[in-house]
């Protein structure tokens, strides 16, 4: 049996060390790390030896967990809050004047509390049970903290790894993957190594000088063998969330609709006035949506400006009586606001508002696939920035029931057969529904929007003709194709998940 040298190598460590076992890491002590696994293949393809390998998923804490430990988790800041100040209860709206907590966890923190039954909510106040409690969750974070290697998952309770399931949803630790691997001479290779070795030159490549010279017949030339296992090759490939969007793309176009793009920065105008909705909604508040510092003013046109005034105030267009409206003083200097766009369906509407009076009569299809900002806490199923996917019909005479069509037909293309609307609400759509794909061993789930856009949306642009409207957060609808439990795991650098993921076409 002929070896090559990076094999002889290696036998030879197993010479020195007299072992039948050496961890690939030893071995990388003698010999380059990456003629390791090559060269072990080689020797188990000739029967000389065997590749273990072992993996263990261990528990670390992340730089939130770290961060955490030190400085402890919001409900201990709270509960201490409350007894430093010696009061009984504190007010939710009164949450944000505790220095203590941060603003981003505000937002979870009530879901926190109520998870671990430490509370009771009275007339909007919030109430310990018991200000001195014992938690798992802190009890877990500073054992891992005192540990440089981390957990072994598999050595866990079952209790423990609930805790685990918990805090992995908050950000504050991280599971990896460590495989350990070892090679293992088999009685073959025992009984190889019981013999001196003797490693001679090698040639991989034969040259014309090599043959010229004569040197051909002095070296050892390395046979080139197609049955050795060799290591994987990962080619080049799409990140799997850019791939369903690509995917989503052309079965959109395919059924007729193009593709428009506009700036993550808007004004308040057109991210929600235009939409219809009014200024002291909930969701213009800080606590919802991020608006800039610079420019703090954008410009808008003077006369639509004056038309959604006008409907915003009292529901009229020109002479003509819409609606009620919201019946409130619209102020100019709030729509001229900047902000991040809440939504892409700002793209729609600008859209709308960009035809002529030719367009206005023509039919249209358009959609667009873009990241849209929340001010949202991050967390399993929660980010600030995420992708949603937008569209619009115009047309004469469409109707409800072409919406729900498009839209059983949009979800079919996309792999889920058991598709059911029920009614639903929006602001800027009447009638609207939500559509639920059924997906095994999960059930019913709720993936899009949609509805017609009400005339209070469109007169204002000249729009006669009815719009159906669609909206689905393709970032959830990425986590059900992947199986995701976590969003944040969609972004984060994990070269190994990107390489081993497999994502069959949604078309």
């Amino acid at each position: 049996m002929e070896l090559h040298n990076d094999e002889k190598r290696i036998l030879q460590i197993f010479q020195k060390f007299e072992k039948s076992t050496l961890n690939f890491d030893e071995i990388s002590q003698e010999i380059e790390k990456e003629k390791i696994m090559r060269a072990s293949l080689w020797l188990t393809g000739h029967s000389l030896a065997e590749v273990l390998e072992e993996s263990k998923k261990l528990v670390k804490l992340s730089s939130e967990g770290l961060e955490a430990n030190e400085k402890q988790l919001p409900e201990r800041r709270l509960s201490k809050y409350i007894l430093d100040n010696n009061i009984e209860s504190i007010g939710i709206k009164d949450l944000s004047k505790v220095e203590s907590l941060e603003k981003g966890e505000i937002n979870p923190l009530l879901g926190n509390l109520k998870k671990k039954n430490l509370i009771t909510i009275d007339k909007g106040n919030i109430v310990f049970k018991n200000l001195d409690y014992e938690d798992e969750e802190e009890n877990l974070i500073s054992k891992l903290a005192n540990l440089d290697e981390g957990l072994d998952i598999s050595e866990l309770s079952k209790e423990d790894k609930k805790i685990v399931d918990s805090l992995k949803k908050r950000g504050l630790i991280e599971v990896k993957e460590i495989k350990n691997r070892e090679l293992k001479l088999t009685s073959e290779g025992i009984e190889y190594i019981k013999n001196p070795i003797e490693i001679k030159e090698e040639i991989t490549q034969l040259t014309k000088e090599d043959i010229l010279s004569g040197k051909w017949k002095e070296c050892d030339i390395r046979a080139y063998d197609a049955t050795i296992p060799t290591e994987k090759v990962y080619p080049a490939k799409p990140h799997p969330m850019a791939k369903i969007i690509d995917d989503v793309k052309d079965i959109l176009v395919s059924i007729g609709f193009k593709e428009v793009k506009t700036s993550a920065v808007q004004t308040e105008f057109w991210n929600f006035d235009s939409l219809f909705e009014p200024q002291d909604h909930p969701a213009r508040d800080m606590q919802d949506t991020f608006f800039l510092k610079y420019p703090n003013k954008g410009e808008v046109n003077e006369e639509l400006l004056q038309k959604l005034k006008s409907i915003h105030e009292s529901g009229i267009v020109g002479d003509e009586q819409i609606s009620k409206g919201w019946g409130y003083v619209f102020s100019e200097d709030v729509s001229k606001k900047v902000v991040l766009r809440t939504h892409t369906t700002v793209s729609s509407i600008k859209y709308l508002a960009s035809l002529s009076e030719e367009e206005k009569e023509k039919p249209h299809k358009i959609f667009c696939i873009d990241r849209v900002f929340r001010n949202e806490a991050i967390d399993y199923k929660h980010l600030p920035e995420f992708y949603q996917c937008e569209g619009i019909v115009m047309d004469d005479n469409v109707n409800f029931d072409n919406l729900v069509g498009l839209l059983s037909e949009f979800l079919n293309k996309l792999g889920f057969e058991k598709v059911r609307i029920r009614p639903a609400y929006f602001p800027f759509t009447e009638p609207s529904l939500e559509a639920e794909v059924y997906v095994e061993g999960k059930g019913w789930m709720e993936l899009l929007g949609a509805g017609i856009f009400r005339p209070e949306v469109l007169e204002p642009f000249g729009i006669k003709k009815p719009v159906l409207a669609w909206g689905i957060g393709l970032s959830r609808l990425v986590m059900m194709i992947l199986e995701l439990k976590d969003i944040r795991e969609l972004h984060k650098n994990d070269l190994d998940w990107i390489r081993n993921s497999r994502v069959k076409s949604v078309k």
